[in-house]
């Protein structure tokens, strides 16, 4: 049975259907969601690290995000919650573009910090405004000069560093979740298609009928056919005798 050559998605197929589509590799409304999911998750993970440190006895000083204060033991801590963050927000980026999980990836990261920067140079230059300050410093992102200086600690290299991994390796898992989901669309013992089943059919239908015809022709005659297949050969040879005679 001829059996047809299943091929799987890659992320070079993914680029020339965009390209085709009059696409290109960053999607807008990928990054930006991503990037609001990695805030809203940082809030999340941060308040049950934060429990749990509390719970075990731990003084990690979470709640100041402040790098220039944070121990050794709090920027590890608040480095894992931003890894996780923009994991998450990387994977929604790169799963959402369906293309160039990379690059969509390490924009979410990008942007995070850029929008930071913006709203917190905004809001300084119009007078400044407590509550969206805190905001952005809840989200684990410098808002003041001093802050931004913080960055060069231990905590700060950290946070910088788990946004940027984060970000590019949940917008690879991301975009990957693409090619699993073909190859097991592929997979005839999960799913198959439409078109593979068909011919799969179609196979077993020649086949079935291939052997159908061989054991006809193998097939031995049945003894009352050939009784009267003998009896008419001895008429027939005696018709012959009896008009020579």
């Amino acid at each position: 049975m001829l059996r047809t050559k299943q091929t799987v998605e890659s992320p070079k197929d993914r680029m020339a259907l965009v390209h085709d589509a009059g696409m290109g590799k960053v999607s807008g409304v990928s990054v930006v969601s991503g990037t609001l999911v990695a805030y809203g998750a940082f809030l999340v993970l941060l308040a049950i690290a934060g429990g749990v440190a509390a719970a075990l006895g731990m003084d990690t000083d979470l709640g100041s995000h402040d790098f220039q204060t944070l121990g050794i033991g709090g920027g590890i801590a608040v480095a894992v919650v931003l890894l996780g963050s923009y994991l998450f927000g990387g994977y929604v980026s790169g799963r959402m573009a369906r293309r160039a999980g990379l690059v969509n990836g390490l924009l979410v990261s990008v942007l995070g910090l850029a929008m930071a920067g913006a709203v917190a140079g905004s809001v300084a230059g119009l007078g400044g405004a407590d509550n969206v300050m805190r905001g952005i410093r809840n989200v684990g992102l410098p808002t003041t000069w001093a802050q931004w200086r913080g960055i060069g600690t231990f905590a700060g290299i950290a946070s910088l560093a788990a946004i940027i991994v984060g970000s590019i390796l949940g917008g690879m898992l991301g975009e990957r979740w693409h090619t699993k989901l073909m190859a097991r669309a592929l997979d005839p013992a999960i799913g198959g298609t439409p078109d593979v089943d068909v011919r799969d059919r179609t196979d077993r239908a020649e086949d079935a009928r291939k052997e159908a015809e061989l054991a006809a022709v193998q097939r031995p005659v049945p003894t009352s056919t050939a009784r009267a297949d003998h009896a008419a050969d001895r008429a027939d040879a005696g018709g012959r005798h009896f008009v020579r005679r």
